[in-house]
């Protein structure tokens, strides 16, 4: 993957280093691309015909890395159910804020002195938090006990929370305080007056460091589709908005073509195959600016654990594959995506969304790998090489 690696930063920077410079400020001029006529599209589509699924309710779009050449394009600029797949977006947009090394970080202070022998805070109990979406009740809990054996059972003031805060499965801001403040009054802490979310500091009792990184915590929720972890980071970013904003002004995806209620890919969000294929040429580029890798952030296919552990698995697949499920059998009359890159010896690397709707989510998965298999075997075969290691940042 190293050789793909070297490879793709030299054209992803020619192509579009304009880009870059603008901060991901708008999409990449690049020429119109050639289409290509591919037998796998073909297949596909006929195989939803005989399955009588309508292909209305279907999307498809398949890209070269470089963007010259398209190879599938069924209702690419319709908007559909993009699933888990949206957690792409999530990651992207939580890694370019805050950085793919950012260790998130909970801390409790006192804005104030410290009586010892009444046991008492005069001033406010400061929440530091950065949004941890690995931050569990024991943690919390922990936290909680150190503080009053910092000598704090009463505080005279407030209980000020300084920024996103979510803990365990807690996933708004406002839930987790509503939390936090009954935990407080269980373990035995009186906080006097109401409390406030406001920027504040004082003196650290108590502080919480995630050892993950973003990183790993962004593949462990693509690769296991954590939909709590999803909805956790989405939160400590902005949420949907947040997110939202990400897509339209730092991809370059129209706002009419993009809506986002959970930053999960829970409920119905919508998005277009080509809205997500530019999503990942983005993500690649500001990948590779990053010394990081595909598989840094998503999981590969019949290799890794996870929603991709059992696809393509065979000896000529195996490996070739990096990307991100989506599920959802009660949603839209049956959701199943699959979005991401593959590996061929032949045309190189390829970008890919494939959004089905209305039907059964194991039939529409068989029909995806089928189709994969298909534009593989029509590529020239698997570069298996692609997928050796991860990178060693």
């Amino acid at each position: 993957m190293r050789k793909y690696a070297a490879t793709t930063t030299a054209l992803i920077l020619l192509l579009f280093w304009p880009t870059m410079a603008q901060d991901f400020s708008g999409t990449p001029s690049t020429p119109v691309p050639e289409r290509i006529h591919s037998q796998f599209e073909e297949t596909y589509l006929k195989d939803l015909a005989k399955r009588r699924y309508s292909l209305e309710t279907q999307g498809l779009y398949v890209e070269s890395l470089d963007g010259s050449a398209v190879l599938a394009d069924h209702r690419s600029n319709v908007e559909f159910n993009p699933a888990s797949v949206i957690k792409i977006a999530t990651s992207f947009a939580a890694m370019d804020r805050l950085g793919p090394d950012y260790h998130f970080e909970t801390t409790f202070e006192a804005a104030g002195e410290i009586q010892k022998k009444t046991r008492t805070l005069n001033g406010d109990l400061v929440l530091a938090s950065t949004g941890d979406p690995l931050l569990s009740t024991l943690d919390v809990s922990k936290m909680v006990q150190k503080v009053i054996q910092s000598g704090v059972t009463k505080v005279t003031g407030s209980l000020v929370v300084t920024g996103p805060f979510t803990y365990a499965s807690y996933l708004t801001t406002d839930r987790a305080i509503k939390k936090l403040e009954a935990q407080l009054r269980k373990q035995g802490v009186r906080i006097s007056k109401p409390t406030k979310r406001a920027a504040k500091s004082g003196t650290v009792l108590t502080t919480h460091l995630e050892k993950s990184s973003l990183r790993d915590i962004v593949w462990e929720m693509n690769a296991h589709s954590v939909n709590r972890t999803a909805e956790r980071l989405g939160e400590a970013i902005g949420g949907p908005w947040a997110v939202r904003q990400f897509l339209v002004r730092g991809v370059g995806i129209p706002e009419s073509e993009v809506s986002i209620s959970r930053t999960s890919g829970l409920d119905k969000n919508r998005i277009t195959p080509y809205g997500t294929v530019q999503l990942l040429r983005h993500l690649v580029l500001w990948l590779n600016f990053n010394n990081l890798l595909p598989q840094d952030v998503m999981p590969i296919a019949g290799m890794d654990e996870g929603t991709l552990q059992r696809r393509f698995t065979t000896v000529d697949y195996r490996g070739s594959v990096i990307g991100k499920t989506g599920t959802l059998p009660a949603t839209d009359g049956g959701v199943s995506t699959l979005a991401g890159l593959v590996y061929t010896r032949d045309r190189g690397v390829l970008l890919f969304a494939i959004f089905n709707t209305k039907g059964n989510v194991n039939t529409f998965r068989k029909l995806q790998d089928k189709l994969i298999k298909d534009l593989i075997t029509e590529s020239g075969g698997a570069e298996l090489s692609a997928s050796l290691h991860k990178s060693s940042n």
